[in-house]
């Protein structure tokens, strides 16, 4: 039976409403030196959430955070942004970030919070999986400056005049050969590598930190890699392949030794660190081309409309930009690579890198989600996120 005209127009009306006919953009200040814009264009037709952070002056500070507070498992941004909160931080942006496997919750690239690495490697890849490239990662340093480049892991061990290479935290080498350190953190994920024979070497945490250099002392004998937990105050340091003879050294020495964390390319002590993929501008250039060979890019995620979560800063890097960008709907599309760099650029963004984007794209506003996210059940449970939180004053 057909309804009468007049009765589908007023079932229409309120659909009508929701969906604005024109451009515009509304701007709202959070806070003094924090801008949140909402831009509807009905070119794509899009719907973008931008927040800029004014970094001068240090009334903000950005940080990451892992979900459950653990090298595994999944939470939304929204329970993130609560248990901080219950801390007495006061977070008033937070913004999903990297990608992640979605059975074990292990973000793909590196990880640092407050100077604590939670998780360091020198290439990227698919948890357990074979070795790609240095994806795209979004820092900061220990002098609050950002930074966009495909940081690697290149620490070392110090002992008297020897050094050696250290090749990783928290994680095994994805290509089956490497020195890395483990922390009671990553209890629960298996050390042992499937492919070849890894030995370890027990140490209990002394002074220091990763800030400077962290002092480990030996204690045992060198043992067959397993996945016994570890408790606070322990570490592993666990050798691959034909890096053993690395182990045997340190092992050999029976007193303490440190180590040191580095990044390639050198920017200094890193603060904060979270990865991405891949960067998608450079001095205010598009760099999706690029990136396609650089840190393999795959087609159905550059070339295809999805939603967007991206982080980015202007030239003199003094504003930070946290965009969500709606997508997978007939209000927002959801944009390429390409189009997303050519409007971050159009808002003065010179250097940006993409996060994690589709069902996980969040963007919450004083815990508040102010986006609309793509799954049907509403916002997902993602690895980590970046916050902007007010800088508490001593």
């Amino acid at each position: 039976m057909l309804r009468p005209l007049p009765l589908l127009i007023a079932l229409a009306a309120p659909l009508i409403a929701q969906q604005p006919r024109a451009d515009s953009t509304v701007v709202d200040t959070i806070a003094p030196g924090l801008v949140h814009t909402y831009y509807v264009r009905q070119q794509g037709p899009w719907r973008v959430h931008l927040v800029s952070v004014e970094l001068r002056g240090g009334q903000y500070v950005v940080r990451t955070a892992r979900a459950l507070d653990s090298l595994r498992g999944r939470e939304t941004v929204s329970a993130m942004v609560e248990r901080a909160r219950r801390t007495g931080r006061e977070v008033l942006v937070a913004l999903n970030a990297d990608f992640f496997d979605l059975k074990t919750g292990e973000s793909v690239n590196n990880q640092v919070s407050d100077g604590h690495i939670w998780r360091a490697l020198a290439w990227s890849g698919l948890p357990r999986g074979a070795m790609k490239s240095a994806r795209g990662q979004f820092g900061m340093t220990r002098d609050g400056k950002p930074l966009i480049d495909r940081f690697v892991f290149a620490g070392n061990v110090h002992a008297g005049r020897t050094s050696w290479a250290l090749d990783g935290v928290n994680v095994a080498p994805a290509n089956g050969q490497g020195l890395t350190l483990w922390f009671p953190e990553a209890n629960g994920r298996s050390r042992a590598d499937s492919a070849r024979t890894a030995r370890e070497l027990h140490v209990t945490i002394g002074r220091g930190s990763w800030r400077d250099s962290l002092t480990l002392r030996p204690h045992g004998k060198l043992t067959v890699a397993d996945s016994t937990p570890l408790a606070l105050g322990e570490a592993v340091l666990v050798a691959y392949g034909t890096t053993r003879s690395r182990l045997d050294s340190i092992a050999a020495l029976r007193r303490p030794f440190d180590v040191h964390a580095l990044w390639v390319p050198s920017a200094g002590p890193v603060d904060e660190l979270v990865g991405g993929w891949p960067v998608i501008l450079r001095d205010g250039v598009p760099m999706v081309d690029e990136s396609a060979k650089r840190e393999f890019t795959a087609p159905s995620n550059a070339n295809v409309r999805h939603p967007r979560s991206l982080i980015g800063f202007d030239a003199d890097t003094s504003h930070l930009f946290l965009v969500a960008i709606d997508g997978r709907s007939q209000a927002s599309v959801g944009m390429t690579l390409a189009e997303a760099a050519e409007f971050l650029r159009g808002e003065g963004v010179a250097h940006a890198l993409n996060l994690d984007g589709g069902g996980s794209t969040a963007l919450l506003i004083d815990g508040r989600v102010v986006n609309v996210p793509s799954d049907p059940q509403g916002e997902r449970p993602v690895a980590n996120a970046l916050f902007i939180e007010r800088r508490r004053r001593r």
